[in-house]
Parts: structure tokens; sequence; C-alpha cells
């Protein structure tokens, strides 16, 4: 998942406001019940279809992520429609009350899906994604999993983390956050205004009295200031600002601005005056346009939530605003047909469901969704949303502690999160248990000689060299960026702060004593390591640095192998989506570098790390990047390669003044999904069915071949493809061992068991001795 985008969630199904105003019984009365508002049940039913198709199809509908914008949208307006309501009948507003009605209309259904989601996790998935699955069914019955993603995206050792069953949770979450501070916030807003104008509250407010203008000045301050948020972090940080609720609170405003102007508005549109039927048919027919356009062509690389999620929020708005008649030829008018309210009705199971049966699918069929898996995954959630809206949803809001008072259903509330925590902290336990099995069986297996890269040899006799998986390709363990006992920093933490990551590794007590000899570069093995640094080190072995992006970071386990067995050290720097070299990087994966910040953050990198290699003394630097996915485009009309060729001969001219020899490491296939763990994962035992054609996984790349066709002999490149691909086809599991951790990384276990041919190809770019590292010495799999 890239992380992937999973985005929707249906609001409750909170009765018709009608206007001008909605005057809601006394609290201690008996609730009247309203009818039902068609054209907010159409909008739920379009929003929930969209999000639903979306995943399901997302090359056919890329935009129908915009129904979650849709959905706040309308929980902007019926929220501030029933508080400005309670407000003007009563003066104040019932917290307890509020927040407990809150809570039996969501989460019942909440709790039994994402328990039945967990369960099927147990059941189906493998025990490596079971710890992160736990914290988010937690984070999310908790209503904070949009920081749990939003964290995780700024993390860069966790945005390829694989979907979970309660992903789609995150909406909820902001939903509740906004549910949480609104009445405190209107509150305060309706206090103040009065206070300003020198008017007490009184236990009744009248129409007259009510301070609706302040209030629509004062909520429209609050949008304008949320949505001049959400552009700028979308243009900083696109994924920290997809989940951040602070980019979204503006959509929940637009609500509000439509329930408060909603009496004016009404009477307006009530009084008989010529073209009020134009103007609804209009906005009728403008809104649902301004979302289909949104749902048909927003894509990945849509800067969202700012400023293009302005069309569906206004389109949305549009319908709200100008009611649920409908003149001839409205297109309400077949929005109103049975099953489309239906849909609205059912929206909120509906979305539930939808998501945790298509992360499980895969699992349970064992091979890619197909589109008679798709259908049946649609029919199935219409089969459980309508019977969780029967069972759990209706006896749950109209029966669930009704009658008692608001805090029996709060405390209910917390022991219910309790409860799922405690659950949590069960699975990771069991995850723990089966892990730590797996773990001795795949030590194991590594020493059998035919360990991943290792069964490629042909001494090696292993038999069937793509076959079954012996190892699970996620988890913590498979993970490319670690740091071993040798080295000084922990660049997990460094790369999740956003900071350039420094590494200083020492492999000299542990290796054959290979000296840094005279200024040729040349490099023969000396005598034993005996250094007068750290204890048991040598400041004499030489220095190898390790740079690029996280496509250079995935090499580090066949590096730190080598280097063990040579007795090098070892400096690392990577940031992750950054060419080394000095371009304009104009976008990544697809997705637009809006205002050149990352791009300048890239060059002030690349000059940070030239500088610390000119002070260090190299001998050799090893450099990868991910460029097949890096687009580059400096306005010149010149291709990507000629770019990076130009910028890569300059980099390399200014690491060869400071003494070093250069080799560019020739990145490894691109897996995507059919080479990546989500196929691998599928069925461990049918692994070898995850194959694709070299031509289509192993795009060029222009720095190696700015390496490779360099006329100083001190510059070279070094080529692995054919340990990942043999007679045209690439492999996405090899001698027993998952190839990638991820879609475009390779796993941690595969990169150690490349680390005999990473030598042979090392001494043969390099011309040094370079000793293969014994087995003995190796990292095992922990």
């Amino acid at each position: 998942m890239s992380p992937s985008r999973t985005r929707g969630r249906p609001l409750s199904n909170t009765s018709r406001a009608t206007a001008p105003t909605l005057r809601d019984a006394p609290q201690h009365r008996a609730r009247v019940s309203r009818p039902t508002r068609t054209d907010i049940q159409a909008l739920r039913a379009i929003a929930v279809g969209l999000v639903i198709l979306n995943h399901l199809w997302p090359d056919r509908l890329p935009g129908g992520y915009v129904g979650v914008d849709v959905f706040f949208v309308i929980s902007g307006f019926l929220i501030s429609t029933h508080l400005i309501s309670q407000l003007m009948n009563t003066g104040r507003i019932a917290f307890a009350e509020f927040y407990a009605r809150r809570a039996r209309r969501l989460l019942p259904a909440a709790l039994v899906v994402s328990l039945a989601a967990l369960a099927g996790t147990l059941l189906w998935l493998p025990a490596e994604r079971w710890p992160r699955i736990a914290n988010e069914t937690f984070a999310a019955t908790a209503y904070v999993e949009n920081w749990f993603l939003a964290a995780s995206a700024v993390d860069y050792s966790a945005q390829s983390d694989a979907a979970t069953t309660v992903q789609h949770y995150w909406s909820l979450s902001v939903e509740e956050q906004f549910y949480l501070l609104w009445p405190i916030v209107l509150l305060g807003l309706a206090v103040l205004l009065r206070r300003r104008a020198h008017v007490a509250i009184p236990t009744h407010l009248s129409a007259s009295s009510f301070p609706r203008v302040g209030l629509l000045l004062a909520v429209t301050l609050i949008g304008v200031i949320s949505f001049a948020f959400a552009v700028w972090l979308t243009g900083t940080e696109r994924s920290f600002a997809y989940f951040h609720t602070g980019t979204r609170v503006w959509e929940f405003m637009v609500g509000a601005l439509v329930a408060l102007a909603a009496p004016a508005w009404s009477r307006w549109l009530a009084g008989g005056r010529a073209g009020v039927t134009l103007v609804r048919g209009t906005a009728h027919w403008l809104g649902l346009g301004l979302i289909g356009y949104s749902a048909l062509t927003f894509t990945e690389t849509t800067a969202f939530p700012g400023p293009w999620a302005l069309l569906p929020v206004a389109g949305t708005a549009l319908i709200i605003a100008t009611g649920d008649q409908a003149p001839r030829l409205s297109p309400l008018l077949v929005l109103r047909w049975r099953p489309v309210q239906w849909a609205g009705d059912v929206s909120y199971s509906l979305y539930l469901w939808h998501w945790p049966l298509i992360v499980l699918a895969p699992a349970v069929l064992a091979r890619e969704l197909r589109l008679q898996d798709r259908v049946l995954i649609l029919t199935l959630t219409i089969v459980l949303a309508a019977l969780t809206k029967r069972y759990v949803e209706d006896p749950g809001r109209t029966r669930l502690f009704r009658g008692a008072r608001p805090r029996r259903t709060l405390w209910a509330t917390a022991a219910s999160v309790a409860v799922v925590a405690l659950l949590a902290g069960g699975v990771h336990v069991a995850a723990q248990q089966v892990t730590a099995q797996a773990a001795r069986a795949a030590a194991e297996f590594e020493r059998s000689g035919c360990f991943g890269a290792a069964a490629l040899d042909p001494a090696a006799d292993c038999g069937e060299l793509f076959g079954a998986a012996q190892l699970a390709p996620r988890g913590d363990d498979n993970a490319p960026w670690y740091s071993p006992p040798e080295c000084t920093l922990a660049e997990q933490q460094i790369l999740a702060e956003g900071k350039p990551s420094l590494v200083e590794c020492d492999f000299s007590a542990a290796g054959s004593g290979i000296k840094k000899s005279d200024s040729a570069g040349s490099h023969t093995a000396g005598s034993g390591a005996a250094g007068s640094g750290a204890a048991g080190s040598d400041s004499e072995a030489p220095l190898v640095w390790l740079v690029g992006d996280s496509h250079a970071e995935h090499w580090k386990a066949a590096v730190y192998e080598v280097a063990r067995g040579n007795g090098w050290r070892v400096n690392s720097s990577m940031q992750g989506g950054c060419p080394i070299v000095d371009v304009d990087r104009v976008a990544f994966k697809g997705i637009p570098d809006a205002n050149g910040a990352k791009s300048e953050a890239c060059r002030s990198w690349s000059a940070d790390v030239t500088e610390r290699i000119r002070e260090s003394d190299p001998a050799l630097i090893l450099v990868s990047t991910f460029t097949a996915q890096e687009t580059i485009d400096d306005g010149s009309g010149r291709s990507q390669a000629e770019q990076v060729a130009v910028a890569s001969a300059q980099l390399f001219s200014q690491w060869r003044e400071a003494g070093a020899q250069v080799v560019a490491i020739r990145d490894a296939p691109y897996a995507e999904a059919r080479l990546g763990p989500d196929c691998v994962e599928r069925d461990l035992a049918q692994a070898a069915a995850c194959t694709a054609p070299v031509s289509e996984v192993l795009p060029p790349d222009a720095l190696a071949d700015a390496a490779a066709t360099s006329s100083d002999p001190q510059i070279s490149a070094m080529d692995l493809s054919d340990r990942f691909c043999r007679a045209g086809t690439c492999y996405g599991v090899i001698g027993g061992v998952p190839v990638f951790f991820d879609e475009d990384h390779i796993s941690r276990s595969y990169s150690r068991s490349l680390a005999p041919a990473f030598a042979a190809e090392l001494e043969r770019a390099t011309g040094w001795t370079v000793q293969p590292p014994l087995a003995e010495d190796s990292e095992s799999v922990s």
C-alpha cells in the first residue's frame, strides 16, 4: 500500500432537519420522529457506492475516494442542525446525552465488524501481520486510527505496510473527533458572541436572539483556516495531510454553514418566487456533476484533500442546501428509488463490511481477485450490511441502554475500548509465539546451503529453485531498514523524524583485516584487525559509504555481510524518494512535488552527504537509487537519462576528488503485486506462480548506466539482475526465500543471501580482493 488510499465512511442515519429552524422537543419529553430527507439518503448511497467501487475497481473509478468528503459535509450539516436546535430550545447543549447517542449509534456495529475482522486475521493472514492489525483494531476502537495512519505515512519504514482489515476506520476517527469537539466549540462560540453583545444566554433563544450571523462568520473563519492548512500540508506532505483531522475540518464547516444559513435559504426557496424550480434543478444536477466528475477524473496523484476537495464538497453542499423537493427533470426523482434509499439507510454497515472482505478475500481464495470474486465481495457486503443493520445497528440505537442515564452508555463505551485493548494484547502474544517458532525453522533452513540466492549456485544442487516459500515475506525481521549491533545509530528513528540519516558501522574487528594501502585504490588482504579506535576496531580499515534512497538501503544486509567478512567500516546515508544527484525531481511514483520543497530537501541532503564523504577519507562509495520511479525534468527538453548522466558525472567527479572509487549498483526489479508479498502470502505453497517478464519489471537504471559508461576506470557499475531473473523471467521466491519485502524493496533475508554474489561482483567492479562472507559469520534469521 503505498501506503494505498482507503477512504470514506457513512454517517449515522440522523433524521431530517426542516427549515427555517429545527426545534427538538425539550430533552425531558419523548422524541418526535421526523421524516427522512431523501436527498441526504441518496447522497449517502452515492458516497458509499463510490468508495466501495473505488476499492473494488480502482482503475475504473480512480476518484471514488471522494465519497468520504460527501459524508463529511453531510455530517457537518446534520450535527450542526441538531446542536443549533438544542441551543435555541434550551440555551445549552446536553453533552452527555449527545455523546451517548453517538456511541449507541456508531459503536455496536463498529465493534462487531472490527472483532470479526480480527478473527478473520487470525484465521487467514500470516502471523507477521497480526501485531499491526491488532494495533490498528485498538486505534480504530479508540477513534484515533487516522493519527495512526498519519504517523505511518511519514515513517518511511512503514509506508509500504500491507493494508489492514480496519484501515478504513480512519474516517470514523475523524468524524468522532469532530463529534467530540464541535459541540464544545459551538457552545463556546455562542456564549462568546452573546457576551460580546452584552446579552446573557437565556434558557430559550428565539430566532431573533440567536447569534446566527456571528456564528456564520466564525464558522467561515474556521473553515478558511482549515482549508488553507489543507492546501499547504497537501503540497508539503500529502500522505500525512490525507489523514490529518485539521485538513478535513473545513469540510465539516461547509456543512455547518449550510445548517446556519438554512432558515434564510429555505424561506427563499419556499417563497414561490420565479426561478426557484430552475434553481433547485440546476443545483441538483450541478452538485451531482461535481461529485461525479471528481470520482471519474481524480486519481492517486490529485492534490487532495486540498484544493481539489472543493469540487465534491461544493457539489454536496449544493444538493443539501436546495432541499429534497425534486422538480421535474431533477436527478433526485431517480434517486428516490427505493433501492437507492435503502442503500443510504444501510450505508454505515455497507462501509464497515466491504473493506475487511477485500483484504481477507485474496488470502481465503489463495489467488489475486478476479471479476467474479469482486462481485461476490460486493454481494456479501450487501448481505452482511442488511443483517448488521437489522440485528446490530437498529437495536443498538433504539434499545441499548435506552432510558438509562448517558453516563451508563459512556462507561460501557470505555469498557468496550478496554476489552479490545486486551484482545489486541493477546494477539500480540500469539503472534510472538508463532513468529518465534517460524524464526527457529528459518534459521535451520538458512544453514541448509540452499537459502535464497545460494540456491542459484550450480554447485549447490538444491533441486527446485523457484518453489514454495519457506519464510513469510513481511515482518520486522525481514524489513530492509535495520542496523546490526556494530552500528552506532538507530536509523529507523532518524527516518521517522524525516532527517538525513547517517549510520556508522565498524566491522573491522570481525573480518580478515583488509587494509587501505595506496592512493591507486587497490586493496589486499592484511593480517588481522588491530586498531587504535574503539575496542577491537581498526581505524585503518577501509571506509565504505553506502548512499542513495531506500533502494540503496535494501542492499544493506548484503553490504554488511561482505563488510563483516572483510573487516570494513561502513557509513550509510539514505533519504527516501531522493535522487542522490543534483537534478530537478518533479514527481515520485507519479505524485508531483507540488511546490518543489521535496526537490530542494533532496538537494540539501545530497550536498550534506557529499561534504561528509569528503571529510571522511573514503575508500569506496556504493550508490543506488530508485530512478525508475523518479520523474526528473529540468525544462531543457533532454531525456531523463541524459539529465541523470550529466548530474552523475558531476557528482562522481566530486567523490573521486575525495580519493574514493565509485560503484553504482544497478537497481533490483520493481516487484509490483506480481512478485511482492501480496502474491507470496496468498498461498505460500503456490508462491512459484509469482513471476513476471524481465521486460516488464526491470526498467533501465540511468544512474547505473552513467557509471557503467564512465571513462574513469575508478567509476563502474555492478549488476546482480541474474540473481533475480533467469531466462527472461523474474521471480518472487528464490531458494525458498521471498525476494521482496514489499512492492519495490528487497527483503532483508534475500539481501543477506546475496552476500557471496555481491562480494564476487564487487571484486569484478573494483579490482579489490573481496573475501566472500563465511556462513558462520553471517547474521542468522532472528
